[in-house]
């Protein structure tokens, strides 16, 4: 058992790893886009050198992600990422060794089983790289590196632009034990960076100009208000981690000069992410909680903190003389039992009045939905934190310890699951892109703009010959048999200004699939550009109704392009009937097929279908009642 104790971090390590790579697996779907992106880019580093120097791509990232990347792919950035991680679990339990914590391995399941790192922690994302650095310069501020130590802090720039603004903290160590000559180390990275932007533009200050030049857009994700990190940091640490986190951070209050480097940083650190979010527009930060990732080092640190508080109330009681003559010399603990209760009451009312709402897209709460995951986990943290008051438990506080950090685990593995990043969204774009690729239309050549389109097909943007631009820009050179993916994402305002619409009212465009969400809105729309010749766009479609029989939506497209674009509209009845005996609940299928009998002044049909239409829930049908069939 001593033998096991002693190397447990190492076996929360090689669960995180195992874990995280079944996860990876088991889904392909990312945290957030920006992941498909950065990738991506990297794959384009070898074409593009501009991709090495970008601060969105952040340099550091690209240096170590590269040759991972380029030999394995997707897979490649997985694997780097996930041991990366692992490290810096076992970095951070190195350091906290040195300096003497207790139990530091608990802090490995703090970090590793931060609910949002474990999330991330698989992305090509620079959030982990980031924590992963802070990680390594910890290791080497507690093993007093100091060499390193300036190294490592002048590299957090590099990895995550705002690190820029924690280097006070990495530089005051070096100046407090006067290491002057370690601090050119610290300059190293972001003259590496500045020099490089030299070379490649000729501009002197083209670094600064590429740090600031994303504040010059409008922040369309919108400013949050002061509260918004602070009321939600739950979601990003866990809920027992959360519990620990606070009784941690409000014990530690009164060393926070002498702790700087851990507590103050992140302390400052949190607050420069709340100032982005709340009144700048640098980086779009837009409230976004996965920001906060950077810090979790230091917070898994205050997590550790307040978990040594509360095993400081249940010392173990003495099993024979020796273990009694070890607790004579133990300092009497400082914290008073009576304290717990009055931290749990507080911990459960904060948590009814806070964290009671559903949280959606992993950032906003909705007020108009209530979930009480977080309030039922935090009761049950309470219940076990508090189970060793009783004698029975007392004597085995480390088994009620360990049930604590397997709470912990199992809200983690549970709210980050691996569909847990599956929205509609990303599921529309999966299902159109099953379509297309699970078909004859995959040789043709695919204008989408959606990143989830590139990750799910394997595809790159800057592929011309297959794929290509969605915009009106675009457009005109889109040539006939070549197919458009709209979708109201990454073709809205913020990015091509590309509304439906576009596509929709041209008749030299013909809709021929459709993505829908729950509600039945469209996710993505699927467009052929039509050809001169007649012949050739109704072989297209019979084509498609021979390879897909079963799929009510290629007949009831293909009906829209006989009565929309042929003025067909008795041949679309057939294909409107074709698409109702595979689908007989589609409502807008009557809706199609009752405009085409008021199209021929087939008055009664038309009214029955639109009625129908109506009675299955369609809107649109509603306004073509009132106007045609009173």
């Amino acid at each position: 058992m001593k033998s096991l104790k002693r190397y447990d971090y190492l076996i929360y390590t090689f669960i995180f790893v195992v874990i995280s790579v079944i996860w990876s697996q088991l889904s392909n779907f990312t945290w957030d886009d920006d992941a498909i992106t950065r990738l991506m880019n990297v794959q384009d580093a070898r074409h593009n050198s501009l991709q090495w120097l970008s601060a969105w791509n952040r340099p550091l990232f690209v240096v170590l992600f590269y040759l991972p990347i380029q030999a394995f792919g997707k897979t490649g950035a997985m694997l780097l990422m996930v041991a990366l991680t692992a490290i810096s679990g076992i970095l951070l339990y190195k350091g906290l060794r040195h300096k003497g914590v207790p139990h530091a391995s608990v802090a490995v399941v703090f970090l590793l089983f931060q609910t949002f790192l474990f999330g991330i922690a698989r992305d090509a994302m620079t959030e982990p790289l980031a924590s992963f650095l802070i990680c390594l310069g910890l290791y080497c501020f507690y093993t007093e590196k100091f060499q390193w130590f300036a190294l490592i802090g002048g590299l957090l720039p590099l990895a995550r632009s705002e690190g820029i603004l924690l280097m006070p903290f990495w530089l005051y160590p070096l100046l407090q034990r006067r290491l002057y000559h370690y601090i050119p180390l610290m300059a190293a990275g972001m003259l590496a960076w500045a020099l490089g932007w030299y070379a490649y533009s000729g501009r002197p200050l083209a670094l600064m100009q590429e740090l600031l030049s994303s504040g010059n857009s409008k922040n369309r994700y919108a400013h949050v208000s002061l509260t918004h990190h602070s009321g939600k940091y739950v979601y990003v640490l866990g809920p027992v981690a959360f519990f620990f986190f606070l009784w941690g951070y409000l014990g530690s209050l009164r060393k926070m000069l002498s702790d700087y480097f851990v507590l103050l940083q992140f302390t400052v650190g949190f607050l420069v992410y709340v100032i982005f979010a709340v009144y700048m527009d640098l980086g779009q930060s837009g409230g976004a909680l996965r920001n906060l990732i950077t810090l979790s080092p230091l917070a898994a640190v205050i997590c550790l903190y307040g978990f040594n508080y509360w095993m400081a109330l249940w010392p173990l009681p003495a099993a024979d003389t020796k273990t009694a003559k070890r607790k004579s010399t133990q300092p009497v603990t400082p914290v008073k039992r009576d304290e717990l209760w009055v931290y749990v009451v507080f911990i459960i009312l904060l948590a009814w009045i806070s964290f009671t709402n559903e949280l959606v897209y992993r950032q906003n709460y909705d007020p108009n939905k209530k979930d009480y995951t977080i309030l039922w986990f935090l009761i049950v943290c309470c219940l076990l934190a508090i189970l060793p008051v009783f004698s029975f438990a007392r004597k085995r506080v480390y088994v009620v310890a360990g049930m604590l950090l397997v709470w912990q685990l199992t809200f983690t593995l549970w709210y980050e699951n691996p569909q847990s990043h599956g929205n509609e969204e990303r599921k529309g774009i999966n299902d159109m892109t099953a379509f297309i690729h699970n078909s004859s239309l995959k040789d043709r050549k695919i204008f989408c703009g959606h990143p989830w389109y590139f990750w799910a097909t394997g595809r790159h943007p800057n592929d011309t010959i297959t794929t290509g631009e969605v915009s009106v820009r675009s457009k005109p050179g889109m040539q006939p048999g070549q197919l458009v993916i709209w979708e109201g994402h990454y073709t809205g305002e913020h990015y091509t200004n590309t509304p439906l619409p576009v596509f929709l009212n041209d008749t030299t465009f013909a809709p021929v699939y459709v993505s829908q969400n729950k509600d039945k809105e469209a996710v993505a729309v699927l467009f052929v550009k039509l050809y001169p010749q007649t012949q050739y766009n109704d072989r297209f479609f019979t084509n498609l109704v021979k390879e897909f029989p079963q799929n009510d939506r290629i007949p009831y497209f293909k009906g829209i392009y006989e009565r929309d674009r042929k003025k067909a509209a008795a041949v679309s009845i057939q294909d409107f009937n074709a698409a109702l005996a595979l689908n007989p609940g589609g409502a807008d299928i009557y809706l199609a097929r009752g405009i085409s009998y008021l199209l021929m002044k087939d008055k009664a049909n038309g009214c029955r279908d639109l009625n129908q239409a109506a009675l299955m829930g369609s809107q649109q049908a509603l306004p073509l009642l009132q106007s045609y069939c009173k």
